[in-house]
């Protein structure tokens, strides 16, 4: 697994996973320096949420942090020239702190990878949420050494 140090405006993610289920899904917000993060925080219900800067260690809650790459990103948008318009890092995040405290979250229009996308990107997109990211997930293995071969071949740890 490749890894590289934390770069302002980079969208980060960690996976998050039970031992019934494995891998369930990957919470994802933008790095704004600092050891700060600006993602979806939890309300008062697991359906409910609002925009806030924390920790890594808060965001991480113990799971490891990865980065999404721009080619990774890219990858999200085959059939749209998106390259030219990726936001700088200092846009990026002056995008992701114009929304603090805002609680618009929706599971299926506006979660936490929609939102990072979008401060990236200006595009709301989940590939979580997409059918080839829902069937990716079910192929993909959850535990074992074809887990380990999987993230050494597509993730990239922050190294912060």
């Amino acid at each position: 697994m490749g890894s590289r140090k934390l770069k302002l405006g980079d969208i980060v993610f960690c996976q998050r996973s039970n031992f019934f289920f494995g891998d369930v899904y990957q919470h994802y917000g933008v790095y704004a320096g600092y050891h700060k993060i600006i993602h979806y925080i939890k309300g008062d219900s697991p359906l409910d949420g609002r925009i806030a800067e924390t920790s890594i260690e808060k965001f991480c809650d113990g799971d490891t942090l990865y980065i999404a790459e721009d080619d990774s990103l890219l990858s999200i948008f085959q059939d749209a020239d998106l390259a030219s318009t990726f936001y700088g890092p200092r846009k990026t995040v002056q995008r992701a702190r114009s929304m603090i405290g805002k609680g618009d979250y929706n599971l299926f229009g506006h979660n936490c990878e929609h939102f990072a996308i979008w401060c990236k990107t200006d595009q709301l997109e989940s590939t979580q949420l997409s059918i080839e990211g829902m069937l990716a997930r079910f192929l993909r293995p959850s535990r074992g050494p074809l887990k380990w071969l999987a993230n050494e071949i597509w993730r990239v740890e922050a190294e912060y």
